[in-house]
């Protein structure tokens, strides 16, 4: 009996550990959290990069519904530096996925960035994103991506 007893309340902690995790947010206040903590930065050759991984939740509370099944990834430059890259890649341990279409955003309210948006085929836990041949001669880049999963849209 006390065996299930002390199943049950490790249980009940798990369930509770597991629930406090994630934080849920109502649409007015999620895009702005979700962009100040999911992004990330390295800086290289006096330009700053950052990327972002987007959540099923981001792609719903931009732009209404989640586009497709594949994954995409913002990677943007600041100053404007009039960037290009060769190509880009997803890992997680062993595993990877190459981008299947790139194209640069044009960005007016951030005018100030080279700015791209990174189409993956599949959603999966990437953690790591590997950018190809950035001209101006930087090269190649290794970037961490935070998982922001566990940051909820509350739905209507």
């Amino acid at each position: 009996m006390k065996t299930i007893v002390k199943f049950f309340i490790l249980l009940l902690a798990l369930s509770l550990f597991l629930c406090s995790c994630t934080k849920s947010l109502p649409e007015s206040e999620f895009l702005s959290y979700y962009e100040e903590n999911c992004k990330t930065e390295y800086t290289r050759g006096g330009i700053t990069f950052y990327a972002m991984l987007l959540s099923s939740d981001y792609e719903k509370a931009k732009w209404g519904a989640p586009l497709d099944n594949g994954m995409r990834v913002l990677f943007w430059a600041t100053p404007r530096s009039d960037l290009s890259i060769e190509n880009a890649t997803l890992y997680a341990g062993s595993e990877s996925s190459d981008v299947v279409l790139f194209r640069k955003a044009q960005t007016f309210e951030l005018g100030a960035t080279d700015s791209f948006v990174l189409s993956f085929a599949e959603r999966n836990e990437w953690s790591k994103l590997y950018v190809r041949n950035v001209s101006q001669g930087i090269g190649g880049i290794e970037m961490e991506l935070k998982n922001c999963k566990n940051i909820r849209l509350i739905e209507k």
